[in-house]
């Protein structure tokens, strides 16, 4: 049972997608749908409906449009940081949108204009996790070892920002975040928990 089943919040919750990006046969290229599999484990929500799909650039038009809120989570190419880095970017309808540096050419600048041109609905809020990857060509149904490591950290921080209704929050919407997480020590007994540690130009 999923931790989002409240009475009192889940009947007004606005319907959500989330999306997962990637091809399972090409290593860290698979990161996004791997990450959705551990999230449908947690979040079983009715409002909550879950895609796995390959496609990327224009065609991801008929998955992004429409009312409610998206969720797309996706493998980055930046070379800024390291593999294993996390990101999260929010995207609102008003804002001018900014290039996601994917290994699926997501250009959400030219996705969400079409959709504009084409008078199609915009999601709420569109919101971008990905996780920094370091090889997207190999034939491995497998992420390499610093990618796997940080796909249940990315699980959990999907997880507490849904469940928190984090999404509904406006703060640092328009601006990729580069997120850390911080393990609890037994000297401070303090809980785990994500740090936001830092901006990126993708």
């Amino acid at each position: 049972m999923s931790a989002l089943t409240n009475p009192d919040r889940s009947p007004h919750r606005k319907p959500l997608t989330i999306i997962g990006l990637g091809n399972e046969l090409l290593s860290d290229d698979g990161v996004g749908i791997r990450v959705v599999q551990e999230l449908k484990k947690r979040l079983t929500d009715d409002f909550i409906t879950y895609e796995e799909i390959a496609v990327g650039g224009l065609e991801l038009l008929d998955f992004v449009v429409g009312c409610g809120e998206r969720i797309i989570v996706d493998a980055i190419t930046s070379g800024n940081q390291p593999a294993g880095t996390l990101y999260r970017f929010i995207q609102l309808p008003d804002q001018e949108p900014l290039k996601l540096a994917s290994s699926h050419q997501i250009d959400l600048g030219q996705v969400l204009a079409l959709a504009k041109l084409l008078g199609a609905a915009l999601p709420d809020k569109l919101t971008v996790y990905g996780i920094e990857v370091s090889d997207t060509t190999t034939f491995r149904d497998a992420c390499t070892a610093e990618v796997a490591k940080a796909i249940p950290t990315l699980v959990d921080l999907i997880f507490n920002d849904i469940q928190a209704d984090g999404m509904d929050s406006p703060v640092h919407a328009g601006e990729w975040q580069v997120i850390d997480h911080l393990v609890s020590s037994p000297r401070d007994g303090c809980k785990d928990r994500m740090a936001i540690v830092g901006q990126f130009e993708p």
